[in-house]
């Protein structure tokens, strides 16, 4: 790993230990439901956007041509599931999150590393911003903007 590299990655974590320790209940609410809905993602779980996301949802990133609604999502996520592809690592790192009443924003980066059906692997890195909403009570995602960093190589 470069130099750079591994300074950033400190900087990174510094920052997400400090931050998550100020943390209030809400905020830590709204990150283990961003972590639970990639969990069923990871296990493959076709079911994930009913459990997660709300029946209006509009979600949007850097690999879709134009915002989707949930049952865009789950047709898509069930074609690339069924790709024979394994996810190996992941990773997510929250940077902000922020709880206004009935409404939170969530701001994180990610890492994921996948091998392909044939044996290649593909290591990925992005940042997304989620926003849920209290829906009966409990979080759900309303809308989404996730983009993989440009290759600089």
């Amino acid at each position: 790993m470069n130099f750079k590299l591994t300074i950033a990655l400190i900087v990174t974590v510094s920052a997400f230990s400090s931050y998550a320790e100020r943390w209030n209940e809400q905020q830590t609410q709204v990150w283990n439901i961003v972590l639970a809905s990639y969990e069923d993602i990871e296990k493959r779980d076709n079911n994930w956007t009913d459990k997660w996301v709300t029946e209006d949802a509009m979600v949007w990133g850097n690999s879709t041509p134009m915002p989707r609604d949930r049952s865009a999502v789950k047709r898509w996520e069930k074609f690339s599931f069924e790709d024979g592809s394994t996810n190996n690592v992941a990773e997510y790192s929250p940077t902000a999150i922020v709880v206004h009443g009935d409404t939170a924003v969530a701001h994180y980066y990610y890492s994921n590393g996948t091998t392909a059906k044939k044996g290649e692997q593909k290591v990925t890195h992005g940042r997304c911003s989620d926003v849920l909403v209290k829906d009966d009570k409990a979080w759900k995602f309303v809308a989404w903007h996730c983009a993989d960093e440009a290759k600089k190589y």
